[in-house]
């Protein structure tokens, strides 16, 4: 091919018009050749090669997201079953440039590439190139991102969702085969921690006011506290009124999180940035003992895997750093046995929880006196609600997970339980399939013993409207609350949080 044609091949690139026009392989070879049999479209595949104009397919194994992590394959699976079913067009996408140009670039599952010149990076540029790739395939299609389109993509998706229609023909945005992204935890408005009451003191002050003095309590008795941090709303709550009670400074204590392996993806991302966004220190720690014999929900229970990722970790991680007092986020609305322990909850050597043996708390005074071989288990927030828990993160802007508001997620059904399909792990029944469900959850755990509701609300006041009718409790779809009579109880008398 002499020089003139490859000066041709560039120029169809650089002079691309910006209405959208889809360049395509037999495109280039007919704007050069004039024709487009097989052996010119040979050369022209070669030469686009050596101009390094001609970018690798994309295989299922290569998806990734922004941030370089993986995509779920089992997602990924249910995805392109669901489009082979129904005949759609399966296109793996992404953004490239070529000499300072910017293209959207796609191909099908046959390899058929193709380019579209894009004006920027802009949501409505997007868009737009996705509805000149609907209009040119005249077809439903499913769209598999990688790379920067799928941060691109997640804008437009919380504009118009993740099925769009163009020119009649329905488009499936597919990037919940990704996890969410951790930059959608950053807070458009920092929380206040210097908040001055108007008039006089509402119920909201008076609950703040109580737990303010109770951690404070502790700090004047305790040798060596911590902060147990499992990442839910209570525990954001928690975290929050610690840092008011000592602002400006940061609590003088570690936060602890015992991991079970088992959490929602989202929850470990929003647990990263508050340890680096409260400047304290985060101590996880994880049973090796049961990583090693593979302890895990599906194959041993959620008892067994309770006892011994969460129950047994805890006191290992007790133990090992020798804490005398630890922080708990446990209120007594959430549960009857929760309702029985006292604000300060002693444990024995072995961290078991007697509930016929307790100290009273009269006129909110606490007596954090114990032998050297106890711990105390300490529950600032004990005597919230759960409503009192979202007013009080609405009135502060606490940031919190965004598992709890609503939005499209893939869910399976098992047990009268929907699951959310969260990572590869989860095994999937014969008859079982991947739905896509507007979602939420009430409480947050490990993903496979949590159970999410079906949900509208994906902003805090929705959020309170809806509890506000709601008639079961937030913790109905918890697995390991209801493994026998009185199990967390049990649960509780062993060592649990």
């Amino acid at each position: 091919m002499m020089s003139s044609n490859q000066d041709k091949l560039s120029n169809i690139f650089l002079t691309a018009d910006t209405k959208k026009t889809v360049l395509t392989l037999r495109g280039f070879c007919a704007a050069v050749f004039g024709t487009e049999t097989e052996a010119d479209l040979k050369k022209t595949e070669r030469e686009l090669s050596k101009q390094g104009l001609l970018h690798s397919l994309v295989e299922t194994s290569d998806l990734k997201d922004e941030h370089s992590r993986p995509a779920k394959q089992l997602m990924v699976s249910s995805v392109l079953d669901q489009a082979r079913r129904k005949r759609h067009l399966i296109v793996f996408s992404q953004i490239i440039q070529i000499r300072n140009c910017l293209f959207l670039f796609y191909h099908d599952a046959r390899g058929s590439r193709r380019w579209i010149r894009l004006d920027n990076k802009s949501a409505d540029s997007i868009s737009t190139a996705f509805e000149a790739v609907s209009n040119y395939e005249g077809k439903a299609l499913v769209i598999l991102p990688t790379g920067e389109l799928v941060s691109l993509l997640r804008t437009v998706v919380l504009k118009q969702g993740l099925h769009i229609t163009a020119h009649s023909n329905p488009i499936r945005i597919a990037i919940d085969i990704y996890h969410h992204s951790p930059s959608e935890i950053e807070l458009k408005s920092k929380p206040s921690f210097c908040r001055k009451p108007s008039g006089g003191m509402t119920h909201l002050d008076k609950l703040e006011a109580e737990s303010i003095h109770i951690i404070r309590e502790v700090m004047a008795e305790a040798n060596n506290p911590v902060m147990l941090y499992s990442v839910g709303k209570d525990s954001s709550v928690m975290l929050h009124l610690a840092r008011k009670a000592f602002y400006p400074s940061s609590p003088p204590f570690p936060l602890l999180h015992v991991d079970t392996r088992w959490k929602f993806q989202a929850m470990y991302d929003f647990r990263d940035y508050m340890a680096r966004e409260s400047g304290m220190d985060l101590l996880v720690h994880i049973n090796t003992e049961g990583v090693a014999k593979n302890i895990n929900p599906f194959d041993h229970g959620s008892a067994l895997h309770t006892d011994i990722m969460k129950t047994q970790s805890l006191k290992m991680a007790l133990d090992h750093y020798k804490f005398d007092v630890a922080f708990g986020g446990a209120r007594r609305d959430e549960e009857k046995s929760r309702a029985k322990e006292r604000v300060f909850s002693f444990r024995t050597a072995s961290h078991r929880w007697d509930p016929k043996n307790q100290r009273p708390e009269l006129w909110n005074l606490y007596n954090g006196k114990k032998n050297s071989d106890e711990s105390i288990r300490v529950f600032p927030i004990s005597n919230w609600t759960e409503l009192d828990i979202w007013q009080y993160i609405y009135r502060e802007q606490i940031p919190i997970v965004p598992l709890y508001f609503a939005a499209e997620r893939p869910v399976i059904e098992r047990d009268g339980m929907l699951m959310m399909v969260d990572d590869d792990r989860l095994p999937l029944h014969p008859n079982e399939q991947i739905h896509l469900k507007k979602i939420r959850f009430r409480t947050l755990g490990c993903y496979p013993l949590t159970g999410a509701i079906e949900s509208d609300a994906d902003d805090l006041a929705s959020v309170m409207l809806e509890l506000l009718s709601a008639r079961t409790s937030e913790r109905q779809g918890r697995a390991i609350d209801s493994d026998s009579s009185a199990s967390m109880e049990k649960k509780k008398q062993e060592g649990y949080f």
